[in-house]
């Protein structure tokens, strides 16, 4: 009898300390998973600017605003150009500028698809930023990290040709952030933004993009654990990536046959 209060004790303890671990890891910072599908369920939020439209015959004022629907440029004249996310191949974001790279081919027979670049008279908000890049969903550059966001922080020198730029590299749960005071050379990194990570010792850390690659000197070592989980998360996220592009019926399908059979 005695045996058998102690087992369920044990057992209900186990439990406990099981739920417990898991409770720690979702809260802190696991760097474990990409949170993108349930943040996807969110209106992202909608922002508007006075801005100029860059072409080759030279500018033209107007509005840019951001919301559900798509990127829309309301021009001086009225009429409104209106760019749907589906569209939308890339872009490049800065805290004035928004450059898009869309899947359009350029007018006039010239080579190459359309893009856009449009100057911005406000500041454009990190958090306008980071949803933007969810609803685009595929790679892209966006140098407006939210400050505000948490991570493990270590500080880091971006190696550049001309010497580079001193700032902070942050390890967050969905992705990387490098925060720095030099014009132009903030970055915030999506799972979906990077093809892999690499550090041949503690103190370097090499992160490559589909769009960018960036080289840290480390003013601090990167534990070894830490960085493993960095590469699970990008792995897991890949690996969900391509499960997701996987029809269910084809594989069922592939089961039936044996290896190297023919369709």
């Amino acid at each position: 009898m005695n045996r058998t209060r102690l087992k369920r004790r044990v057992l209900s303890g186990l439990v406990l300390f099981a739920g417990l671990w898991f409770c720690l890891q979702d809260t802190g910072v696991g760097l474990a998973q990409d949170r993108g599908q349930a943040d996807s369920k969110k209106p992202i939020l909608a922002w508007q600017s006075p801005a100029r439209l860059r072409h080759i015959a030279g500018r033209e004022k107007g509005d840019l605003s951001i919301g559900v629907d798509g990127i829309k440029f309301r021009f001086g004249k009225g009429n409104t150009m209106i760019l749907r996310y589906l569209e939308v191949q890339s872009f490049l974001l800065t805290p004035r500028s928004l450059t898009i790279e869309t899947y359009q081919n350029r007018k006039r027979h010239l080579p190459g698809v359309e893009r856009y670049r449009f100057d911005l008279t406000e500041t454009f908000p990190p958090k306008v930023a980071a949803e933007l890049a969810k609803e685009v969903k595929r790679p892209s550059q966006n140098a407006v990290p939210d400050p505000t966001a948490q991570g493990i922080a270590i500080p880091a020198h971006h190696r550049t040709v001309m010497g580079g730029t001193n700032g902070t590299l942050r390890l967050r749960d969905g992705g990387i952030d490098y925060v720095t005071g030099a014009s132009g050379d903030s970055r915030s990194w999506r799972w979906a933004d990077l093809q892999t990570l690499s550090a041949p010792d503690p103190y370097h850390l090499l992160v490559f993009g589909y769009r960018d690659t960036y080289t840290f000197d480390l003013k601090e070592i990167l534990p070894q654990p830490l960085y493993y989980r960095l590469v699970d998360a990008l792995d897991r996220h890949h690996a969900t990536e391509s499960a997701q592009k996987i029809d269910p019926q084809d594989l069922k399908s592939s089961e039936t046959r044996g290896p190297g059979a023919q369709k």
